[in-house]
């Protein structure tokens, strides 16, 4: 049973949740992804989190306007949460409603890099800082995070040095195009808020280069993370279709994850049948 003490408030569980995830040293992202999907149950459901029951919450989950992925994150977000609320050595409930909550079923998801095409119109028509995103996503596989975190003093010529999720680093080397915009930038952060006085986080960076792609440049369908699939699916085809490699540079924990980002290159499929030594 809770301790008389420790009565729960959802407010109170939040922040100690917090706590908790940064303390496993989560990513910033699903620290963020959670907190917010988490604080949406609080509001929705009649007695908030703390007092939350398994109808209710499968309720507010399994909602039929909601995507199978979205679901899923809401799942995920909290099975992690009533969880942590219900262990044996500190607990703040003695019930988890998430016990038995079905898992979503989310549809394998197809790679979907830009087209060369785009790619191309895009490099040639945006204007800084905008196209040094777009080059950084699509030149070093680099993430919108991670583009936030850069440095100056963290790109030369040879490798750039790259912070990504969960505190993970790895080097990955400098595309020519990266370094000759990079060479003569000036120290400190490489994205800036707009009036340049302060370093862009992670949405920052997002919603703006999403936006300027949207609606200076036309390209609609195009997002930030579809140019990280380009360079997934072509440094995997420049590796001799060595997953390995694009795992590495692209920062990936596992191999899995990284079969998302790559695409079967435009030709590749007929090229290979076009190759078999059908003996007729």
């Amino acid at each position: 049973m809770i301790p008389p003490h420790r009565a729960p408030h959802s407010a109170e569980m939040l922040t100690a949740f917090v706590r908790h995830l940064r303390a496993l040293r989560r990513a910033a992202t699903t620290i963020d992804t959670y907190t917010d999907l988490l604080c949406r149950l609080d509001r929705d459901l009649p007695e908030g989190l703390a007092y939350a029951c398994a109808d209710e919450l499968r309720e507010h989950i399994y909602t039929d306007e909601r995507k199978p992925a979205t679901v899923a994150l809401y799942r995920a977000a909290a099975t992690a949460f009533y969880g942590w609320a219900t262990a044996e050595s500190d607990p703040w409930l003695d019930y988890d409603p998430s016990r038995h909550l079905p898992a979503a079923r989310v549809r394998a998801r197809a790679p979907r890099p830009v087209t060369h095409e785009q790619l191309r119109d895009i490099l040639a028509r945006a204007r800084d800082p905008y196209r040094l995103w777009y080059l950084l996503a699509s030149g070093q596989g680099l993430r919108c995070i991670e583009i936030s975190r850069l440095d100056r003093d963290d790109v030369t010529e040879q490798d750039t040095w790259i912070r990504g999720k969960g505190d993970r680093e790895r080097i990955v080397p400098t595309h020519p195009a990266v370094w000759s915009v990079v060479r003569d930038f000036p120290r400190g952060p490489i994205a800036r808020t707009p009036n340049g006085s302060a370093r862009a986080d992670r949405r920052q960076v997002r919603e703006r280069a999403n936006w300027y792609l949207h609606h200076r440049l036309g390209h609609q369908d195009v997002t930030m993370h579809r140019l990280r699939h380009w360079y997934g699916t072509y440094v995997h085809q420049a590796a001799g279709g060595d997953l390995r490699v694009a795992q590495e540079l692209l920062g990936h924990a596992s191999p899995t994850t990284t079969q998302v980002y790559v695409a079967v290159a435009g030709g590749a499929k007929a090229a290979a049948v076009a190759a078999l030594p059908l003996p007729v």
